[in-house]
């Protein structure tokens, strides 16, 4: 499955001019077809939403009627979008521009490229699509259910049956607001290097939500000499990314395949890291005290208390129009120090204690470890705004 608007993203569609229906280029795609000239003249009951057709116009000189009917009959059936190839000083009536708008039917024009190149861009990019998200599903299960050893080796080795005895381990964040749209294109520009070189790897990158995981993998005798970051950073570029546009986080201490779910969520937990400091890239061995919040993060009903005690702070901030959140950042951010926290925030230092100890009594946190809990509350805040 795919929407128009990634097919227009796909390598041989970026010359594709949108004709209309620029707000719909978000419907779904779940078939492409060519609609030649002599099956034009079919009753289209097969044709639907999901439907993406690519259909010629250059018959309209012998047949315009039959042509602009074929456009209509499309129209009307809602598909999901129509790929026009029409000749640049050509034109579509207006009524099937308007008749396309009311359908909510996005019409695109291309001139150069072949039909059948097409179809085959778009089968190969949804047939990839079916595959990184088989496995993400895997991947998601061995992070997310309690597995035996060898059940993690077993899948694993579905995802790569190529997969090596030791792995190391990236997480990938892109450094812009990454999208579906965004993630989906790095998988068809993954699609496109793996097809050109058809060779078998003893690395993967797995899809998880908007992050890529790229798992790599090797005997015994290999891992003697490695250069973690430097290899991670060489397979990336083989592929087409640009390591200084990402994140990326990562564990540099080769384990064992089993141990797949333990090294994928410290290089995620590293990436996060990564991600608040700005930081190029992270390995797990120095992401310091944020491990332990990492940890709180990732647990389902801690990540809820934390979630609710920012909550509490944001309404308070809210409702008396005051800065408690900004103060316990700073107050964080430099070391529990309340002088140069009132240099950060313009305010008197009492005033600072003020709002520190406002904050406790909030939370309802225990006098003697207080200070304590308010540090690890705001390591776990930074972490969930990187999620």
């Amino acid at each position: 499955m795919i929407t128009v608007n990634e097919i227009k993203n796909l390598s041989l569609f970026k010359k594709f001019k949108i004709l209309t229906g620029k707000e719909y280029l978000s419907n779904t795609v779940t078939t492409a077809v060519i609609l030649e000239y002599e099956s034009s003249r079919i009753n289209y009951a097969g044709y639907c939403y999901g439907y993406f057709v690519l259909v010629s116009y250059f018959f309209a000189s012998t047949n315009t009627d039959l042509v602009h009917g074929t456009l209509r009959n499309l129209i009307q059936k809602k598909v999901s979008g129509i790929a026009l190839k029409i000749l640049p000083e050509e034109h579509l009536p207006q009524d099937i521009i308007e008749l396309a708008n009311e359908n909510h039917v996005p019409i695109l024009t291309f001139y150069e490229e072949f039909m059948e190149d097409l179809i085959i861009n778009i089968n190969e990019s949804m047939k990839t699509r079916a595959q990184y998200i088989i496995h993400e599903e895997k991947m998601n299960s061995i992070l997310n259910e309690q597995k035996e050893p060898s059940e993690v080796e077993r899948i694993a080795l579905e995802i790569n049956p190529d997969f090596k005895s030791k792995i190391i381990a990236a997480n990938i964040v892109s450094k812009q607001d990454s999208t579906n749209l965004q993630v989906h294109t790095y998988f068809d520009s993954l699609m496109y290097h793996c097809v050109k070189e058809q060779q078998n790897k003893s690395w993967t990158f797995i899809k998880s939500d908007y992050d890529m995981i790229l798992i790599c993998s090797f005997d015994e005798d290999e891992v003697y000499g490695l250069h973690p970051l430097a290899y991670i950073k060489d397979i990336m570029t083989q592929n087409g990314f640009s390591p200084e546009q990402f994140y990326v986080g990562y564990v540099a201490d080769p384990e064992d395949l089993c141990q797949l779910k333990d090294t994928v969520k410290k290089a995620q937990s590293a990436s996060y890291v990564c991600k608040f400091k700005k930081q190029d890239t992270l390995s797990y061995k120095y992401v310091g005290v944020y491990k332990y919040a990492a940890s709180i993060v990732a647990d389902e009903i801690l990540c809820d208390e934390i979630s609710k005690k920012i909550q509490i702070l944001e309404e308070y901030d809210k409702r008396h129009e005051s800065s408690l959140i900004k103060t316990v950042l700073s107050f964080v951010n430099k070391n529990g120090d309340y002088t140069a926290t009132s240099q950060e925030c313009f305010q008197h230092t009492n005033t600072i204690r003020y709002r520190i100890k406002k904050v406790e009594q909030l939370l309802d946190l225990e006098e003697s470890t207080a200070e304590e809990e308010i540090r690890m509350i705001v390591r776990c805040y930074h972490l969930l705004k990187q999620k």
